[in-house]
């Protein structure tokens, strides 16, 4: 299948299932790639784009690889692009074969329960990134983590970071087999800052759910304490992304 073609198709999550790849769209996001352990397959370029010296060099680099770089018009380019300003420049890349593997003995499990804006999924796996999360996984319902969207909002992080699918009766399993603890972000639940940090177990999943939905049904069951953010009165909720971050920097191992 030529590039152009390929790159078009993987805007479709089934496309992505079946080949096995994604696009990365714009400069940062394809040097972030370049510089990951991730393979790239190819890359789609305007005329424009070796005009300026970080392009140049990126040209450069993908030449010293031996990769497929297809020039090609703006128009084909739009049409395989899934932003409105994708700089010239576009990645198909593999999909890094991820599996649950055992924690370590301190660990900080993320679990992504049905949340469906991909931009908000892309800034949590790079909190996540950040703040030292052993993995995060997405429960079904969650958009998929090779969209082109979240690809890009993770700034790099998916690369890198170990982010996979999971069922709920994979985590269960997990969970158990494990001794990893199960607490969920709810508005409800204890304020955070009240837990006592000698007390966080060694081993701890945070699930963090839906915004309007709030935490599914599936996977409530699995769940042995739910915590919340202290905040002003009159604020009802924060972003998904936002209150993820504070959490786990609450939540951080010791």
């Amino acid at each position: 299948m030529k590039l152009l073609t390929l790159a078009r198709d993987l805007q479709r999550r089934k496309a992505r299932e079946k080949h096995r790849r994604f696009v990365a769209e714009g400069l940062r996001t394809v040097e972030a790639l370049f510089d990951s352990p991730l393979q790239v397959v190819g890359l789609l370029v305007t005329a424009a784009f070796g005009t300026e010296p970080r392009g140049a060099a990126l040209l450069a680099r993908a030449s010293f690889f031996g990769l497929d770089v297809r020039e090609v018009s703006v128009s084909e380019f739009a049409s395989a692009a899934d932003t409105d300003s994708p700089q010239g420049v576009l990645a198909v890349g593999e999909i890094p074969q991820r599996t649950l593997d055992a924690p370590p003995t301190v660990a900080r499990l993320l679990v992504l329960d049905a949340l469906q804006d991909p931009g908000n999924v892309g800034t949590v796996i790079r909190t996540a990134a950040a703040l030292g999360v052993t993995a995060t996984l997405a429960l079904p319902g969650t958009v998929d983590l090779w969209n082109a969207k979240v690809v890009r909002s993770t700034m790099g992080a998916l690369f890198t970071q170990s982010a996979l699918t999971c069922t709920v009766d994979m985590l269960s399993s997990m969970l158990s087999t494990h001794d990893i603890a199960c607490w969920a972000a709810d508005i409800g639940g204890v304020a955070v800052d009240d837990v006592v940090r000698a007390d966080l177990p060694e081993r701890l999943a945070l699930i963090v759910s839906n915004e309007g939905a709030g935490l599914s049904t599936e996977v409530a069951p699995l769940v042995t304490k739910r915590v919340a953010i202290r905040m002003s009165p009159g604020v009802e909720s924060l972003n998904v992304a936002v209150a993820t971050g504070i959490l786990l920097h609450a939540l951080r191992p010791i």
